[in-house]
């Protein structure tokens, strides 16, 4: 006998194709062309130069300092900054985000009506948005810390700072970019747009994790300073695909980014006033 909640009498079968329905809606959102994921040239060039020529200069000034540094006994293994790096760690924002996702999957969107669905829906995509950006961002981290295969401070030997073993997989050898920093620099882009009024304390936060890779001598400068980089970046641009969906985020004045619903909030309480 089938129930007549459930398709089939099969509850894995009906969840399965609710994700799948959810995905599809989600898939054949109507796009905004009001702007591009990747904006033009104009704007992607000069973050390319401060990258690059950031990388460059703390490489050739700041790491031999760090080495030093390492080399002297003086990194600290212990105390505040060790204890709170582990958070810039991608597991354990893995793991919740991706718990939630899988409980909320279990109350179908369509169990609810009105207000109730848009929170629903809002809250399943903030979710997502963290669970993908760090995923993604990490998984690109690691591919180029294997095939960079740079050194890590303990590890480098003679006077040059810069030694690789490209495609060494191997944890001596996965030091640039930092994959704790990437992480921090995805989560503090990530939560400054889902949550533009604490934008501070994210910074903030992002940037403590970041440094704390290097007080306790396990990456360069270079290496922090890369990964927070390129995780900002990659979520700044993802959530622009998101934006391009019409999904989470919405495109505001010269390519700016700003979360749905919030646009329209501010515009009506400055009418409000004058």
């Amino acid at each position: 006998m089938t129930s007549p909640d459930i398709p089939n009498g099969n509850p894995i079968s009906q969840w399965l194709t609710s994700i799948r329905d959810y995905f599809r809606f989600v898939g054949n959102r109507r796009l905004d062309g009001s702007a591009r994921v990747i904006p033009d040239t104009g704007k992607t060039v000069p973050f390319l130069v401060f990258f690059m020529g950031g990388v460059a200069l703390l490489v050739a000034f700041a790491d031999p300092e760090l080495l030093e540094w390492v080399r002297a006994g003086e990194a600290q293994t212990e105390g505040i900054f060790a204890a709170t790096t582990d958070l810039g760690k991608s597991n354990w924002i893995l793991m919740l985000s991706g718990a939630v996702m899988i409980v909320m999957s279990f109350f179908r969107a369509d169990r609810f009506r009105g207000k109730r669905y848009v929170i629903w829906h809002r809250i399943f995509l903030n979710f997502y948005f963290v669970f993908t950006t760090v995923a993604f961002s990490g998984l690109l981290a690691l591919f180029f810390k294997n095939a960079i295969g740079r050194a890590r401070p303990p590890f480098v030997e003679g006077v040059g700072v810069w030694q690789s073993i490209p495609f060494g997989d191997n944890f001596e050898f996965a030091s640039f970019p930092s994959g704790h920093s990437t992480t921090a620099g995805a989560m503090t882009i990530a939560l400054m747009l889902l949550f533009p009024r604490f934008r501070l304390f994210f910074i903030l936060a992002g940037l403590w994790i970041a440094i704390s890779r290097m007080v306790i001598g396990v990456h360069f400068p270079s290496d922090v300073f890369g990964g927070f980089a390129f995780g900002a970046m990659f979520t700044w641009i993802y959530a622009r695909s998101f934006a391009c969906k019409r999904l989470l985020f919405s495109f505001v004045g010269n390519d700016g980014l700003m979360l749905r619903g919030e646009h329209a909030r501010t515009k009506l309480a400055k009418a409000s006033s004058l």
